[in-house]
């Protein structure tokens, strides 16, 4: 089905970057067409129903799973944890699906593919290889038809409220639908057991996600000529913007890279080690628990806070307030000593900054660079912070806490990298000089509308 002729499918108008007021910020959201918003619909419920959103169910799935097979659950871990792994280097690629053919053509097949593979999970034998497969295509296509595209197209239909969308349509998406996916799973698995639960939630990706990508997905026709290349099938006009290679070798993309990667690794170090660090400084885990709890609270506010932070102002600058909980954080983590309010308030600091580092890195890309290469650019950039920040620098925290026998000396290595990071934000460079003539003609539009 294609898109209703009469929705305005053009780019929105320029409303980018105000930094108004709050008032006008807020109003200008009902400046968006109408396709902008159901493209919003498909993207907050492929996000709920995404690989990144289903992570947080595997925890549940490891004990049935080893039952059933007769594994070890170290070893059934390994085997659920390896898609969630290999699948994010899928990403470059599908940015260049996405840049180079839109983000329907590649959603809607890649998330029906993503379902049927997912169902295929529940059919698998008693061999690791059998089960691997299926989950490792289930993973790779839900990355390609939902994670490869979401960013862009939030990008390009919300342009004034970027930082905004990335929280609210991505991460907010996420992070509710693994609060709400994990424990309908578990009574799932308790209920009718792990193979009909896979089944089950194929049907959901089949029945919410799909429809969804079809009939709402969409992305703004920036060009009329663009029309008529895509209705011949030739390829249409590329995008504003930087080449990736060109991307690749800027300063404002390693340094970027660089802040975001040891954001995440210092945050992901303390939440993944929690229980054994805050162990040996005196706490109980109950107490640590409920830190946990106000640090994934925390990080819906971070992430809401950045967003409208970053989209209001000139300066990529705004995130150092952020960065600032990060090193205060870390330094009240050191100093804690079995005081309750001292780990909530350092675990609430924490979040406010891993809230926030989701929602900055998309939307640096898309103001330095451009939206030209920009699913490429954010495929390859989620590959490095996952893989240094998020996987490998908790697990060099760990294993020098038990090579020196106590975590003093890591903690002290990431409040070095906490400041590090905070001084790496301000070498980031100013935005590039057409982005400002666009924050001046938007400020210009803002006062008008408010006088």
């Amino acid at each position: 089905m294609s898109p209703n002729p009469h929705d305005d499918l053009t780019a929105p108008h320029k409303q980018t970057h105000s930094t108004g007021s709050l008032r006008a910020y807020v109003t200008s959201l009902r400046g968006y067409p109408s396709p902008a918003w159901k493209a919003a619909i498909a993207c907050v419920l492929a996000m709920a129903l995404s690989p990144a959103a289903s992570s947080a169910t595997i925890t549940f799935f490891v004990g049935p799973v080893a039952r059933d097979f007769g594994w070890s659950q170290s070893r059934t871990l390994t085997i659920l944890n390896i898609p969630i792994i290999a699948a994010p280097l899928i990403l470059p690629l599908a940015g260049r699906w996405v840049d180079r053919w839109g983000t329907r053509a590649v959603a809607v097949p890649c998330v029906a593919l993503y379902g049927v593979f997912t169902a295929a999970v529940a059919l698998a034998g008693g061999n690791a290889v059998f089960l691997l497969l299926p989950m490792l295509a289930s993973a790779l296509c839900g990355y390609i038809g939902i994670m490869g595209l979401t960013y862009k197209v939030v990008a390009e239909w919300f342009p004034g409220h970027r930082g905004m969308g990335y929280s609210l349509f991505i991460g907010g998406a996420t992070s509710l639908g693994g609060a709400v996916i994990a424990p309908l799973c578990q009574l799932s698995i308790d209920g009718f057991g792990w193979r009909q639960t896979y089944l089950l939630f194929a049907l959901c990706i089949l029945v919410i996600v799909f429809p969804a990508q079809y009939f709402l997905l969409t992305e703004p026709t920036r060009d009329p000529a663009d029309l008529a290349a895509k209705k011949d099938g030739r390829r249409p006009k590329e995008l504003p913007g930087m080449p990736l290679g060109a991307v690749l070798r800027t300063r404002a993309w390693l340094v970027t890279v660089a802040a975001i990667v040891l954001t995440a690794g210092v945050a992901t170090s303390v939440r993944s080690n929690a229980v054994s660090l805050f162990g040996e400084r005196g706490y109980s885990p109950t107490t640590v628990s409920l830190s946990l709890s106000v640090l994934l609270v925390a990080s819906f506010v971070g992430m809401f806070l950045a967003g409208v932070a970053m989209d209001r102002s000139k300066s990529p600058r705004a995130f150092v307030p952020f960065v600032a909980c990060l090193v205060v954080g870390t330094v009240v983590i050191f100093t804690a000593r079995g005081g309750t309010w001292a780990l909530l308030l350092a675990m609430g600091l924490l979040g406010v900054v891993m809230g926030a580092e989701s929602s900055v890195a998309p939307y640096l890309a898309s103001r330095y660079f451009g939206m030209r290469a920009f699913a490429q650019v954010q495929g390859i950039t989620l590959i490095i912070i996952t893989l240094l920040g998020v996987g490998l620098t908790p697990t060099l925290v760990q294993a020098a806490a038990e090579a020196t026998g106590s975590f003093n000396a890591p903690l002290i290595a990431l409040t070095g990298a906490s400041v590090l990071t905070l001084a790496l934000v301000f070498l980031l460079p100013r935005y590039p000089a057409d982005e400002q003539r666009e924050v001046a003609v938007a400020d210009e539009a803002t006062h008008s509308e408010t006088v």
